[in-house]
């Protein structure tokens, strides 16, 4: 049986230090790495801000449900987790990543109690241990950490989610639907994921939902008036420009590119099963399954040799000292004497958590399959106990130790590469050098008439960040006309500022300031400052 939980006993003193190991992994240098904020916190902070101030985004647009931001209509339900840390530490990049860190700190401790409760009939072994380790590996799982310390709202949908899950284990239901429902509100991929879930749960545990059927019955009209609103915004016109815009099967996508030039080739060399294999009937289903497969690839889930999004450099997804936990993870499942609902219910989270990324370009994404999360880690306990359960007592020591070193020396290198090595590498990724430089510009302003930015390369959608870093009020920037478009290309211009590509030899007339990449300038131009990435390397010049 499985021993009872309690703030006196040693699982608590354990399940503790895992919540202390995982609070540090994620607090530890929060405003410093990542170096700077990235596009989207820079958008998340600055519309929070705007919000907060005014009770409308960028946009003008009051309390909105989706939040237009770069033109990409997300779910703004983080922004408003991001308005009380903004009204108490102030516009920073520290306010956008807090909220999401707690949260994530707060799975960990949820982990346990769901992987405790889905073994608390199995035979053999106490689900308390299955339930620490899993919670352990979440904690310093390389994918979570480096999720969770991006104020991003990939992090809300995985929480909410994993709540809800453990509601609905502990037969809570008001508490699981609503979180449901909040989880589908959070983030794109759930909105897929979400549905299929709720189906299959009700489904399976369709006998114990019955046997508390007014309280399901009362949880789902809740769940229904929370997600009502939510749905309406998804299927209007906006919402799915964000689908268009990474939609796998549009035939600019590389993906559909591909298939064509296969039919093509295919044709030219009269090669029948090539035509048939690559018609255009076949398009979307080949695009789909090997977006799908992707995310089961052992290279791209334990290695990271092509410095893939999303990843700590030189770390896959997983420690490589996970694989064969893993492994005798599934193994475990069907030599030990576990419910069988739990054993499909495992399965069915590993098989449906890709499905949402495998419907959009540039599969596999760590970010859109995020909903993984902790099913592997709750497998790779069950292994570890397995292994621990034959091995011998006399070696079992052995057993741990090897473990632990292996653990301190994954620790080790996730510092090396996480917290020194990845800031230095990919700093250009969060526009380290544009935060850098826009300081410099608000100290020297006065002294010009005009100042233009580049909007381009280094200084991608540079009038974000600089309404970010600057903390423009809103309420100024509107009455200045405001963000009349996010787009990828647009020009923006309020105050002395514009935000447009630099044709320098046309623009230079005048008292102007110039903010540009290195190659927007003549080699002979005269450079006020130069702003490097922390590699070394300059990014961004400033120009009179």
């Amino acid at each position: 049986m499985t021993q009872k939980f309690s703030i006196f006993n040693f699982q608590f003193l354990i399940l503790l230090f895992i919540v202390l190991l995982a609070s540090f992994l994620r607090l530890y240098q929060l405003s410093n790495v990542p170096p700077s904020a990235s596009l989207d916190e820079a958008s998340i902070g600055y519309n929070a801000y705007s919000i907060l101030k005014t009770g409308a985004d960028e946009y003008g647009s009051r309390f909105p449900i989706l939040l237009r931001a770069y033109d990409d209509w997300r779910p703004a339900l983080y922004v408003y987790f991001v308005v009380p840390f903004v009204k108490l530490f102030g516009l920073n990049v520290l306010s956008v990543r807090l909220p999401s860190v707690i949260l994530s700190i707060l799975i960990v401790f949820a982990t346990y109690f769901l992987t405790r409760e889905l073994f608390k009939k199995k035979e053999g072994t106490n689900a308390s241990y299955i339930a620490l380790f899993s919670s352990f590996l979440l904690a310093i799982s390389p994918w979570h950490i480096y999720i969770s310390r991006l104020g991003h709202e990939a992090n809300l949908g995985l929480v909410f989610f994993v709540f809800a899950l453990t509601f609905f284990f502990f037969r809570k239901f008001y508490f699981s639907f609503i979180f449901f429902a909040l989880s589908f509100a959070s983030y794109q991929s759930e909105k897929i994921i979400i549905p299929l879930f709720l189906l299959f749960l009700l489904f399976l545990f369709r006998k114990e939902v019955l046997r508390k059927r007014k309280e399901a019955v009362v949880s789902f009209f809740i769940l229904c008036i929370i997600m009502l609103p939510f749905l309406i915004a998804t299927f209007s016109g906006n919402a799915l420009i964000r689908f268009k815009g990474t939609n796998a099967f549009d035939r600019n996508s590389i993906a559909f590119q591909v298939q064509i030039k296969n039919y093509q080739k295919a044709v030219e060399n009269n090669d029948f099963l090539g035509k048939l294999v690559n018609n255009r009937r076949t398009y979307a289903p080949k695009i789909f399954f090997s977006n799908y497969i992707a995310h089961f690839n052992p290279n791209w889930l334990f290695l990271n040799k092509n410095n893939d999004k999303h990843k700590v450099p030189n770390i896959g997804l997983f420690y490589l000292f996970e694989i064969p936990l893993i492994l005798f993870g599934f193994l475990a499942l069907f030599l030990k004497k576990i419910d069988r609902k739990i054993k499909i219910f495992i399965i069915f989270w590993l098989l449906v958590s890709p499905l949402a990324a495998s419907i959009t370009n540039d599969a596999p994404h760590a970010m859109r399959s995020y909903t993984f999360l902790p099913s592997w880690q709750i497998l790779g306990a069950l292994g570890f106990v397995l292994v621990l359960s034959y091995v011998k007592k006399s070696i079992k020591y052995a057993f741990l130790t090897l473990f632990g070193i292996l653990t301190v020396w994954g620790l080790m290198n996730l510092y090396l590469n996480y917290y020194i090595i990845f800031p230095k590498e990919q700093s250009n990724s969060f526009q380290y050098a544009l935060s850098k430089a826009i300081p410099f510009v608000l100290q020297n302003e006065k002294k010009y008439d005009s100042i233009i930015f580049s909007n381009k390369e280094n200084l991608y959608q540079s009038y974000m960040f600089f309404l970010f870093y600057s903390k423009y009020d809103p309420d100024i920037y509107r009455k200045e006309g405001g963000t009349k478009s996010g787009g990828f290309a647009e020009t923006h211009s309020f105050g002395k500022y514009r935000f447009e590509p630099i044709e320098f030899t046309k623009m230079r007339k005048g008292n102007v300031l110039f903010v540009g990449n290195i190659n927007d300038f003549p080699d002979n131009t005269k450079i006020v400052q130069t702003f490097d990435n922390l590699n070394g390397n300059p990014a961004i010049v400033i120009v009179e």
